[in-house]
């Protein structure tokens, strides 16, 4: 018995536009170069071009998002891109981040500031016609927002899936998201967004198959050892029949 597990090995080119958000940034918007945006409403978002070196994970930016004075619960600002893609074809999509608030951690808000992606494998580019439940939320745990809780380095954060294409066009989506309502700020940094075609192929884990014993010659001695003890057993058995068969007409013979 053996498990199967997928080794994904990667085959072609970064198909994200400006998925490392070094092709510059819209000066109007805040938002990358190549990349659509959305926000809901009842909420302050803001988009940036990130500098800040305790915040940008690859090269020297990264998309920022920010969320602030909130007036209802669930509140989202978000990034999208549109690739062209290969029907049928595997892809694996990954990127890196962070998240920070004014509380600073999970208890103090309460898990109040959250980042959620989604693909959307018709390539629709309207965010809000996604099902909740395909939203996947991140396990990504909201940090202090002006400086690290250790006065070191952020905790960077990473994120990897893979999907097959159903059609020619897919659509990444990469959401902020403040649960609550209240001033609190939540910063939410994206970074080193790449998608690229992969190859699943079946790898064996864990228990391998059963195999063939080696022939080590322990088998046939064993063998060998069993005919010789039978057949001295037999010899033996034929003896003591012959011995008392010989008793027995040396007893008549004497009488």
């Amino acid at each position: 018995m053996f498990v199967l597990t997928n080794q994904i090995i990667a085959q072609g080119p970064n198909l994200i536009k400006n998925g490392g958000f070094e092709e510059g940034f819209d000066a109007n918007t805040g938002v990358a170069n190549q990349w659509g945006y959305f926000h809901s409403g009842n909420v302050d978002p803001g988009f940036y071009d990130d500098i800040w070196e305790m915040s940008v994970i690859e090269g020297d930016h990264s998309q920022l998002i920010e969320l602030v004075n909130a007036s209802e619960l669930n509140t989202y600002a978000g990034i999208y891109q549109k690739v062209a893609v290969e029907a049928g074809q595997a892809y694996q999509l990954s990127f890196k981040g962070l998240v920070r608030s004014d509380e600073g951690s999970i208890e103090a808000s309460d898990y109040g500031y959250r980042m959620q992606y989604a693909v959307d494998l018709s390539g629709n580019e309207d965010w809000q016609t996604i099902a909740e439940a395909d939203w996947i939320e991140l396990p990504w745990d909201e940090q202090p927002r002006t400086k690290p809780a250790d006065n070191n380095a952020f905790r960077i954060e990473s994120a990897e899936d893979t999907f097959t294409a159903a059609g020619d066009e897919v659509t990444i989506f990469i959401r902020a998201w403040k649960k609550w309502a209240g001033p609190g700020e939540g910063n939410y940094n994206i970074d080193a967004v790449r998608l690229v075609a992969v190859d699943e192929t079946a790898q064996p884990a864990g228990e391998t198959p059963a195999q063939p014993l080696p022939e080590t010659g322990q088998e046939q001695t064993a063998s060998k050892m069993n005919t010789s003890i039978l057949w001295i057993s037999i010899v033996l058995i034929l003896a003591l029949i012959g011995g008392a068969l010989f008793n027995r007409k040396y007893r008549t013979n004497s009488k």
